[in-house]
């Protein structure tokens, strides 16, 4: 379920780009202009990062995306909070230093890159299977008795070579 606000999103950018004051806020003065591009560039982004969102339903004809502006601060965006808290902030916070800081728009937009990627290409399995290369069915064993490990090849192809190591 959403639950991240655009308010979020924009102190979260803030962060990225170290424009909290001292008392830890991002609603200050010298934030303003921030803020004043915020809720738009969320929009273009929130289109953008939809389709790869859990909360993604496509139109009755199946053409376009539904999507719901985000007209407030304190409007819920309708993405999931993955991609709310971990892509949408280095989104933000690139197209607002484009004209002021290049060097840190460059490392929030490649940021966005590559976070985006991880959502089309789909995340990386947590396991998977370990093929036992030294088994019966490997090639190879250990043989205790001497402490080497002994490899054989080319079994079954007319000829075998064993190494010992």
């Amino acid at each position: 379920m959403a639950t991240t606000t655009a308010q979020w999103v924009f102190e979260a950018a803030m962060n990225i780009i170290d424009e909290l004051n001292d008392a830890g806020s991002a609603d200050h003065a010298d934030t303003t202009e921030y803020k004043n591009r915020t809720l738009f560039i969320i929009n273009i982004l929130r289109g953008e990062l939809y389709p790869y969102s859990d909360t993604f339903r496509q139109s009755q004809d199946k053409t376009r995306p539904i999507v719901n502006l985000v007209e407030n601060f304190d409007d819920v965006i309708q993405l999931d909070d993955y991609i709310c808290q971990t892509v949408m902030p280095y989104g933000l916070a690139a197209h607002l230093m484009l004209d002021e800081n290049p060097t840190v728009a460059a490392y929030c937009q490649q940021r966005y890159e590559e976070l985006l990627a991880r959502l089309k290409n789909g995340f990386a399995q947590v396991s998977e299977d370990i093929v036992d290369v030294y088994s019966a069915d490997g090639g190879g064993y250990y043989d205790p008795e001497t402490g080497e490990w002994i490899t054989t090849f080319g079994n079954g192809i007319g000829f075998e070579w064993t190494t010992r190591w």
